[in-house]
């Protein structure tokens, strides 16, 4: 089933090409553009490069998991695809399994590859590694948690792409897409750190930094993940 659902995610290019390709190709330019790669004042001596390498893999968890995944059960449900499943060895369970680890495995995948990117630029990575990794985690299944939640209460595909695409914009702000997190005004930064994209920013710039992330942070993400998921779980409908 993972592979079947691997093949009908390639033959959505769009999908693929915003969710990966241009993550990508972004953070290729960055690294590689002396502009972009040197340490900026106005940045809080943070060069382009870094304070976007958070938001660029943010992006990712977001169209796949936030955006592409409820449209996609939405659309299941819709044409009876979930209710045929519950009577053939494949259950419903083992599709829902196969597209957490469909689109967790990509984003992660991508995440790394942007995180390798810049050192293989000649701009090395001196954070505290683990802690990254581990932000990067816990980013992809809160958010993998926040998609299972709008399929759940969606009652169509129209509506579940509707959703999603206000969450994604939403998300991107307070990731900082627009404007760098550097720059957000002190109560704007407060009410970002209570999202899920924004605690997940912060705590990957916590990490690039050489530190832990804030307690805040993961706390945050954990709560997103725990409560969207039982929620989700309580919530959602096979037919």
């Amino acid at each position: 089933m993972l592979r079947n659902e691997a093949r009908l995610l390639r033959r959505e290019p769009a999908t693929v090409i915003w969710a990966v390709v241009l993550p990508l190709v972004a953070a290729t330019v960055l690294a590689n553009v002396p502009a972009t790669r040197s340490p900026n004042a106005d940045l809080g001596g943070w060069s382009f490069s870094q304070v976007y390498l958070p938001t660029l893999i943010i992006l990712t968890a977001s169209l796949l998991s936030v955006q592409a995944l409820p449209a996609l059960l939405a659309k299941y449900r819709e044409d009876g695809i979930l209710k045929r499943l519950r009577t053939t060895p494949a259950s419903p369970t083992n599709l829902l399994v196969a597209l957490f680890v469909l689109m967790g495995g990509v984003s992660a995948a991508v995440a790394l590859l942007m995180t390798l990117i810049p050192v293989v630029s000649g701009v090395p990575f001196r954070g505290n590694g683990l802690a990254f990794g581990l932000v990067v985690v816990l980013t992809l299944v809160s958010f993998t948690a926040l998609g299972l939640l709008f399929a759940a209460v969606s009652p169509n595909s129209r509506f579940a792409t509707g959703i999603g695409t206000v969450a994604f914009f939403v998300l991107a702000f307070f990731a900082g897409l627009w404007i760098p997190r550097s720059l957000f005004p002190a109560t704007l930064a407060t009410v970002a750190d209570w999202t899920p994209s924004g605690a997940a920013s912060r705590a990957m710039l916590d990490s690039m930094q050489g530190d832990w992330p804030a307690v805040q942070s993961v706390f945050v993400l954990v709560l997103y993940a725990a409560v969207c998921a039982v929620v989700a779980t309580r919530m959602f409908r096979w037919e």
